[in-house]
């Protein structure tokens, strides 16, 4: 079956995460997706904990590699007029240019939407920074540990009576790059619909925003400003972690969500009944969170007792939402992730073989491709130029002899 995005090309700048996450929505999807990078200024993932031992230098990056699987990279010196004139080359040619700069840098190079239009009417462009393309803080950089906090996040995640922590990662460059993939395919389908093409300004900050909607909608409501539960829940109780037996060395959690109390009431009979557990106090929500500390307390020492698989299958069992809280290694080796092939084993010339994702969009008979590995900085360069934008050889000798392509 044809991959869905065959024949697509995108021309990707900036670097990071929220941009090449998108993107590679479209290269495990069949889309050709050139990623246009310097090593004057390679992106700051390429040399992410880079030291002089590093295998390979700014090719042996592993979280460059993570994100990039399936694009190919052109290496160009953008403070020359040549260069710049051969990513607009590039610009023209594609389907869709994609960018996370910060506001301005584009524009420098004439790179723009704004400039590009004039040669390209139908031009669709996405542009996802921080806080957008617009407003008194458009120019503050930033990344997703600022777009956590922006976004309200970091005053969500923590305990209760202690500072604000953050998600793990950088939630806002783990969410907003979601958003940008659907606008730039819908984006594209609207231009094969009507030849119209248009520019999608994406502020990561208020893509995080959304996803807290019931939190705004909340404070609106009744002016309630919810805060840090660490991993309680207003609706259910108990709702949390609980230590499980170690394993090997390892502490095991299970994760258990009561959310009501017909649940509360196949939680004890799976307990076995326990006397503190039968009391009429915690036979309601209300009663539960009033007495939260004593039910976490008796359940986790119940956990203790069980292994992590026991204790999520006797609880799933009986009809409980339980499961093992899983760390890396487990993830590697689920046996449902397994049947859906969510990891590959792809070949790096540096990092040699190694284990790959493939985004998790699947669609009727068609699931991603991983068919290359990230690429090395410039490692497509002259096939881009001459395969795809048909230059000359005279011309590619004479900018590779001019250091216009790095």
């Amino acid at each position: 079956m044809t991959p869905l995005f065959d024949g697509l090309r995108i021309l990707e700048f900036g670097g990071g995460a929220a941009g090449p996450i998108a993107t590679r929505y479209f290269a495990d999807h069949g889309a050709t997706v050139i990623r246009v990078e310097s090593r004057r200024r390679p992106d700051f993932l390429r040399i992410l904990r880079l030291t002089p031992t590093t295998p390979g230098g700014i090719d042996g990056s592993a979280h460059f590699a993570v994100l990039n699987a399936n694009k190919l990279s052109v290496a160009l010196d953008l403070s020359q007029p040549d260069g710049v004139g051969l990513a607009r080359r590039l610009a023209i040619s594609a389907d869709a240019v994609a960018e996370n700069f910060a506001p301005g840098a584009m524009a420098r190079w004439g790179l723009d939407y704004d400039s590009l239009v004039r040669e390209r009417s139908d031009l669709v462009m996405i542009s996802t920074c921080l806080n957008g393309q617009t407003g008194p803080d458009r120019h503050y950089p930033g990344f997703g540990g600022q777009g956590s906090a922006l976004a309200g996040f970091n005053h969500l995640t923590g305990w209760p009576d202690r500072e604000p922590v953050g998600p793990f990662g950088t939630i806002t460059d783990s969410l907003s790059p979601r958003f940008a993939a659907l606008l730039l395919a819908a984006a594209l389908l609207h231009r094969r619909r009507t030849g119209a093409g248009q520019h999608i300004d994406l502020s990561q900050v208020e893509a995080g925003i959304v996803c807290l909607s019931e939190s705004l909608l909340t404070y609106t409501a009744n002016g309630e400003v919810l805060t840090r539960l660490g991993n309680r829940s207003r609706h259910a109780a108990p709702h949390g972690v609980f230590r499980c037996a170690d394993e090997d060395g390892r502490d095991r959690w299970v994760a258990i969500a009561v959310h009501d109390d017909e649940d509360w009431r196949r939680l004890v009979a799976a307990l076995g009944r326990p006397a503190w557990a039968a009391r009429p106090a915690l036979a309601t929500l209300a009663g539960r969170q009033q007495h939260v500390d004593e039910v976490e307390s008796w359940l986790e020492a119940w956990t203790r007792t069980q292994t992590v698989a026991d204790a999520a299958a006797r609880l799933q069992t009986a009809g409980i939402d339980a499961v093992p809280v899983e760390d890396f290694g487990d993830l590697h080796d689920d046996p449902q992730l397994a049947h859906r092939r969510h990891f590959r084993t792809v070949e790096h010339e540096v990092l040699g073989s190694h284990t790959a994702e493939t985004h998790a969009i699947r669609f009727s008979a068609m699931e991603p491709r991983l068919d290359s590995p990230a690429p090395r900085l410039g490692e497509h360069t002259e096939y881009v130029l001459r395969a795809l934008l048909g230059m000359e050889t005279e011309e590619f000798d004479r900018l590779r002899a001019a250091g216009v392509l790095e």
